[in-house]
């Protein structure tokens, strides 16, 4: 617990990127049934019965490269430091980190009449939300110190924001109400693996490194569910804890001149983080004994930690997951298939807007996405996929220029370059079907749900009959 105030203390910067894969939007792909609820992954006389990642996760792969950060806040105490706020950031922005992991999927062909299809997933998810200051919240994360001489200090303090970390186990069914038109649910089980919440109204910190004293007057809200000591081991991240809810819902309709649209409302959840959690508050004006010296950042945090461990209250909170409403509508001309879609986010202010570009010939496609959110932030992603009717493979990314620049300075060996951190991203997956040829009944040899003797009703059918007049 201890160590999850500090990390919100000094995170200024974390990647810009979303956990939507926008370039496999009705792609018929595993990956795009179980995040869309009602679309299908089966093709009739072509797919066999189940579809699988076998236990090879959907990567959505990030990192970030901050510099030499401890140095940073070493030759903060060593050569000294003052930095205050109060009130609202002069120049705010916000930095996202969204990241979405299939460990594994597991789907099956139900039912031909109504193309009915059921899944199961074990999904991570790891949502990420920091509000700094643009101007003050640079330096940290450049490598010499003499940096600081030229540009804002960072007000170590000055950091809003929020970090979730969580599992989600989830039962999904879809099938065709109608000819054009499909629906479909995915219901979770979520179980929290970690949570950091942290919010100054108030900060100031002036750093004497002669007298090594730190003068703090700081006034902060905070709630956190963390390991003793920060530190995570595997039974801290087995699911069935800090237990809670998701439900999606979704729907496609397509037009008789081709035209698809789709309409997903996300993960609308929540999640109980239990009574050994720590929430509390403070308004502290003090003077604290900070040592200069090689160990200066590891007296700093320890320094900030009393602070907030100090004013502590042991007891459960209960938290919203990352929810969002989704549109989509595209038209396929030829090989080309351009999409729009429009993501908004329930419960903050994030949205998002993309145009999917795809090429497909045989087997094989390819995506070009430009996307501009509401932090204005411009992305451009692209994503290569090999799919035939059992087997799909796909490696893109979300941010290919920032990648670029990333994978360059990696190879160049360098830690911290002109913003003072670097960003990238990259997701793959790869699954097959198994099983008996889901074939249609003109031509079937076999087929579930065919043949029992007695015909069936839809599921969504039998849902909506109630608002039906019965007949006498």
């Amino acid at each position: 617990m201890k160590k999850g105030l500090v990390v919100l203390f000094l995170i200024v910067a974390t990647l810009s990127a979303t956990a939507q894969q926008y370039a496999l939007f009705n792609t018929k792909t595993l990956f795009d049934s179980f995040e869309n609820p009602a679309q299908k992954s089966f093709v009739l006389d072509s797919s066999r019965q189940f579809a699988s990642n076998f236990l090879l996760p959907y990567l959505d792969l990030s990192s970030l490269n901050r510099g030499q950060s401890n140095e940073a806040i070493r030759d903060l105490i060593n050569q000294g430091y003052t930095q205050s706020r109060t009130g609202a950031f002069a120049n705010p922005k916000t930095m996202r980190e969204n990241v979405n992991m299939y460990l594994l999927a597991i789907r099956l062909f139900k039912y031909h009449k109504y193309h009915s299809e059921m899944g199961f997933s074990w999904q991570i998810k790891s949502e990420t939300e920091v509000e700094y200051d643009r101007d003050l919240s640079k330096g940290l994360f450049f490598d010499t110190f003499q940096n600081f001489t030229t540009i804002p200090r960072i007000n170590i303090f000055n950091n809003n924001g929020k970090l979730q970390a969580y599992h989600q186990l989830s039962f999904t069914y879809r099938e065709n109400y109608t000819k054009r038109w499909a629906l479909g649910a995915k219901v979770s089980l979520l179980s929290g693996i970690g949570y950091t919440e942290f919010y100054a109204d108030k900060s100031s910190v002036v750093i004497n490194p002669t007298a090594n004293t730190m003068d703090i007057d700081m006034a902060a809200k905070y709630r956190i569910n963390y390991p003793e000591n920060g530190e995570f081991k595997f039974k801290n991240t087995l699911p069935f804890k800090n237990l809670g809810a998701a439900i999606s819902i979704g729907t496609t309709y397509t037009t008789k001149s081709g035209v698809f649209m789709m309409a997903n409302v996300k993960d609308l959840g929540f999640i109980r983080w239990g009574k050994k959690s720590y929430a509390g508050s403070f308004d502290v004006t003090e003077q604290r004994t900070v040592q200069s010296g090689p160990r200066a950042a590891n007296n700093l945090q320890s320094a900030l930690n009393s602070v907030g461990t100090e004013n502590t209250e042991q007891k459960a909170f209960i938290t919203t997951v990352d929810s969002k409403a989704d549109f989509m509508i595209s038209k396929t001309f030829g090989a080309y298939t351009p999409s729009l879609i429009v993501s908004k986010n329930i419960f903050n202010k994030y949205g998002e807007a993309a145009m999917v570009n795809t090429l497909k010939s045989g087997n094989f496609s390819f995506s070009a996405v430009p996307s501009y959110n509401l932090d204005k932030n411009f992305r451009l992603g692209i994503q290569g996929m090999i799919q035939t009717p059992n087997f799909e493979m796909f490696l893109g990314t979300n941010d290919l220029i920032e990648t670029y620049y990333s994978g360059k300075d990696i190879i160049k060996g360098n830690e911290a370059v002109e913003t003072g951190y670097r960003r990238g991203s990259v997701y793959l997956g790869m699954a097959f079907k198994i099983g008996y040829i889901v074939e249609h009944p003109m031509n079937m040899s076999w087929m579930p749900g065919v043949g029992d003797g007695q015909e069936r009703q839809s599921f969504f059918g039998r849902i909506f009959s109630i608002f039906k007049k019965k007949q006498r």
